[in-house]
């Protein structure tokens, strides 16, 4: 519900009576969710690697479009350019957040599933807030940016599970996180870690640790806050 946000550990609601009966787990383990990232990928893979192809090409063809690549001389061109850069990147995490969680519901998402959303005025707002949060914590000494990307993570997931609006959906996020911060900081530097190793082969990797990650991520979301995942 709007407005709500997870309580402390230990008094979650049961997935079970929300989620068709799903067994999920109510601890959360950093392995438990790479591996479920993985299984859930690999058996439809062929639908996220290409959503992550097309994603890559749109946001290319915006920039050759607006001249994203020329640094030199700002222009209306290129400023209008980076506002839709940055609209349309919102919006391919989100879609990327929706796949996740019909994965995690389990139903197979197919390429148009993953734009099943319909408050795209709260994930925009939520993600620049997000975005503004997280440039003033890099401003006060740059630890309080990393901070903020931790605690703020889930903030996509909340408002387009739950539907909750941006202040809310971060509170949420912040409230959910700092209540199992050691298993989601050790899964955090995994995710991250794994990024790395899948853009060392001239980024091909990528295509299959971007998919992985969110559904990782998403599975750890959906353990913490009891909303249920399917197996």
């Amino acid at each position: 519900m709007p407005g709500s946000y997870p309580p402390p550990p230990g008094n979650y609601p049961s997935g079970s009576s929300q989620y068709g009966g799903f067994g999920a787990p109510t601890q959360l383990n950093v392995g438990d969710a790479i591996g479920y990232g993985w299984k859930k990928f690999s058996q439809n893979a062929g639908v996220w690697i290409a959503f992550v192809v097309a994603a890559a090409l749109i946001q290319f063809v915006i920039n050759v479009i607006f001249g994203g690549f020329d640094t030199n001389e700002l222009t209306a061109l290129s400023i209008i350019g980076a506002i839709v850069s940055v609209f349309v990147g919102i919006l391919i995490q989100a879609a990327y957040v929706r796949g996740a969680l019909h994965e995690t519901d389990g139903n197979r998402p197919s390429f148009g599933s993953f734009f099943q959303f319909e408050n795209i005025g709260a994930v925009v707002v939520a993600s620049l807030l997000v975005s503004l949060m997280t440039v003033v914590g890099f401003v006060l000494l740059i630890i309080p940016g990393f901070i903020v990307i931790f605690l703020t993570w889930w903030t996509l997931q909340f408002v387009i599970d739950q539907n909750q609006q941006p202040v809310d959906a971060i509170k949420s996020s912040f409230r959910a996180i700092s209540s199992n911060v050691g298993p989601l900081l050790l899964l955090a530097l995994a995710l991250v870690g794994i990024n790395i190793l899948g853009a060392i082969p001239c980024g091909l990797g990528l295509l299959v640790t971007i998919p992985l990650t969110i559904i990782a991520s998403t599975y750890a979301y959906r353990v913490t806050t009891g909303r249920g995942v399917a197996p």
